[in-house]
């Protein structure tokens, strides 16, 4: 267990293996625009919300060109797109916690011709590590991690329910049945079950799976209604098993 949160939270709270270029800035063409470019973090998650609330021009759209970064500040990144009803434009790439919590937020997304969607686990991945790899008794040097997996979790489940998306759609992929399946570091669902998962994103074109060099980046899964069904399920008692898990060990 010690192993799983370990590499959870090298995954997850700083998913850019490099620090991305970042700027934010009113769209030169259109006063009614913000770019947000590079890195999600705190500082930089700041930097867009005081451009939103003091910009003397409404701001209705965003565009994104992210591969991630800190969770709690995409948190409040999501929180602030469905707070201002902005419209979202995936420009090159939106991954990891951008995916997470800004395509997510938003009830127009488009992305570009090109452009990258892609999920790769969330708040509830370690239901799904567990299943994977073997567990370790957590020693006391390791609390410092189940707390932050527990403040992850309680602040992204309260986000899915004000936005009103399923939460799944962070760990499908990871589920038994498809894990096996991935072929890509991301994942991401046909427009379908994006819709059906509570999303409303749309593409110029088809859905890009490669990078611009190439690179096989994002597997798409295709869904049909009844296999969705049974995921969500089999997500449920999966959740139910780990309540009453805890429940047994006077945690719940």
């Amino acid at each position: 267990m010690r192993n799983l949160l370990v590499v959870l939270l090298l995954a997850l709270t700083g998913c850019a293996s490099q620090p991305e270029p970042f700027s934010v800035v009113i769209d030169p063409l259109s006063a009614n625009t913000i770019v947000y470019s590079g890195e999600i973090n705190a500082d930089n998650v700041g930097s867009f919300e005081q451009l939103i609330t003091n910009s003397p021009t409404k701001i209705e759209s965003l565009i994104i060109n992210s591969g991630g970064g800190e969770v709690f500040a995409g948190i409040r990144f999501g929180e602030l797109v469905y707070q201002y009803e902005l419209k979202v434009i995936v420009d090159k790439v939106c991954a990891s916690s951008c995916a997470n919590y800004i395509a997510t937020a938003s009830n127009d997304v488009t992305v570009k011709q090109g452009g990258l969607l892609g999920w790769h686990g969330g708040a509830l991945q370690p239901l799904y590590l567990s299943l994977q790899q073997s567990k370790n008794q957590v020693d006391k040097s390791n609390l410092e991690n189940e707390q932050f997996i527990t403040k992850w979790r309680q602040a992204e489940l309260d986000f899915f329910n004000k936005v009103k998306v399923n939460q799944i759609v962070t760990v499908i992929g990871m589920m038994p049945g498809l894990h096996d399946k991935r072929d890509a570091q991301l994942f991401s669902y046909d427009q379908k079950t994006l819709k059906r998962l509570g999303l409303h994103i749309a593409y110029e074109g088809e859905q890009a799976t490669h990078s611009s060099s190439g690179e096989y980046v994002v597997q798409i899964f295709s869904l049909s209604p009844e296999v969705l069904d049974l995921l969500l399920i089999q997500h449920s008692k999966i959740l139910e098993q780990e309540k009453l898990g805890l429940l047994s060990q006077g945690i719940w």
